[in-house]
């Protein structure tokens, strides 16, 4: 692939990728969870696509195609991490489980129906709060407490194993563990691993279009 075809191809991923999360987050968690868990896959193939460098299998991440240091760049990332085990004074230790739940309950009136949805990540300038690449893709985005999970794991299960791209029940182990954490029930219905899940991959996919959007400005508008 020629450096201008790898252009044209990020501007059509990137705008994929909106959609996709345009998508996602426009489904109230209690509504169509087959449109939801849709659009969960479908933000995991873009990413996919843009970050996943695999040359030993011929899989080229796109945007090593434009830049070889693509993983050295800036990008947001805030990883949910378990506070450690402490001892209390009596001797006795604690331990405690963290479970990523980002909603927003929106309260229905008269005039409006009330819901549940994902909380969206909006775009954050805090310098602080920027890792290379690298680290927010193979680092630990959620540590339970009792099992570490990387956006890598999550968004190559989703695009590999959880029908993005195939279907496999050949599960890793860190990522079988996430999706038996934290199940949650709305409404009356259990929301589906892989949607919950997905409100993970949804972040990712919004850190990753900010993050185009502050290293790649030239080459990310549509033409």
């Amino acid at each position: 692939m020629t450096r201008d075809e790898a252009i044209v191809k990020l501007r059509v991923v990137r705008h994929r990728l909106e959609g996709a999360l345009d998508r996602f987050y426009g489904h109230d968690l209690s509504g169509d969870a087959v449109a939801l868990e849709a659009a969960a896959l479908d933000i995991s193939m873009p990413i996919r696509v843009l970050v996943h460098h695999n040359p030993k299998r011929q899989s080229n991440a796109l945007l090593h195609e434009i830049d070889t240091d693509y993983l050295d760049k800036p990008i947001h990332f805030r990883p949910l991490i378990a506070p450690p085990p402490r001892t209390l004074p009596s001797g006795v230790q604690t331990m405690s489980v963290s479970i990523p739940i980002n909603m927003t309950l929106r309260v229905g009136n008269a005039g409006t129906r009330g819901g549940t949805t994902f909380t969206r990540y909006r775009r954050e300038k805090n310098p602080e709060s920027r890792v290379p690449l690298r680290k927010w893709w193979f680092g630990t985005c959620w540590d339970s407490g009792t099992n570490q999970v990387s956006n890598k794991d999550i968004i190559l299960a989703l695009a590999n194993k959880e029908g993005g791209a195939h279907v496999d029940g050949k599960l890793s182990a860190n990522y079988g563990a996430a999706k038996n954490q934290g199940q949650i029930v709305i409404g009356g219905k259990p929301v589906s691993d892989v949607v919950r899940l997905g409100g993970l991959v949804g972040i990712a996919g919004d850190e990753l279009l900010e993050h185009l959007y502050e290293n790649y400005p030239e080459y990310t508008s549509i033409e």
